[in-house]
């Protein structure tokens, strides 16, 4: 799976340029159609934030943010994010996919 990794008026340690990347390949084990993801390293005052962009494949990309007073803060707080808006979306659909209970086919 491709992963970008870019920084906006900072610099990226190998350290979180790597927990980057294990989160992105953790990330298809909640929905299968995950395609590419693109993370924005950004660093504001004291401020770090992490954005990413998760593509998947006929659905509409994942957009999540984190953020905390360093890098590794901020991606633990994203994971948390797109964990949980990759499991909700994945549970609306197999809801969607059951029959209704008590029709028989």
């Amino acid at each position: 799976m491709a992963t970008r990794i870019t920084a906006h008026g900072c610099e990226v340690s190998l350290s979180s340029r790597n927990r980057a990347e294990m989160l992105a390949e953790r990330w298809p084990r909640f929905d299968p159609a995950v395609m590419d993801v693109s993370f924005v390293f950004r660093q504001e005052g004291r401020s770090r934030t992490v954005e990413a962009i998760v593509s998947r494949q006929r659905r509409q990309a994942v957009v999540a943010r984190g953020e905390g007073p360093d890098f590794r803060v901020a991606l633990d707080e994203l994971d948390d994010h797109v964990k949980r808006i990759l499991k909700r979306d994945r549970s609306r659909r197999k809801d969607f996919r059951q029959t209704p209970s008590g029709v028989q086919s």
